[in-house]
């Protein structure tokens, strides 16, 4: 299916976001997820769906002082 992350196409297997962040290697990364417009909580992340075309925003957070 394809999905966009970050604004790129990607071809995923995956079902649901929880899914797609082990599939892209994101899972053990302190990041925030935007699923077509809205910010996903963590807890939701096996509830979460994928359909055709959905745009996935992934942010990385970064610390620094």
């Amino acid at each position: 299916m394809r999905v966009y992350i970050n604004g790129k196409a990607k071809e995923c297997k995956s079902n649901t976001l929880k899914e797609l962040l082990e599939e892209f290697s994101f899972n053990d990364k302190p990041i925030v997820v935007v699923k077509n417009g809205e910010i996903i909580p963590i807890k939701n992340y096996s509830e979460q769906y994928l359909s055709k075309n959905d745009k996935i925003e992934i942010i990385t957070v970064v610390g620094g002082g």
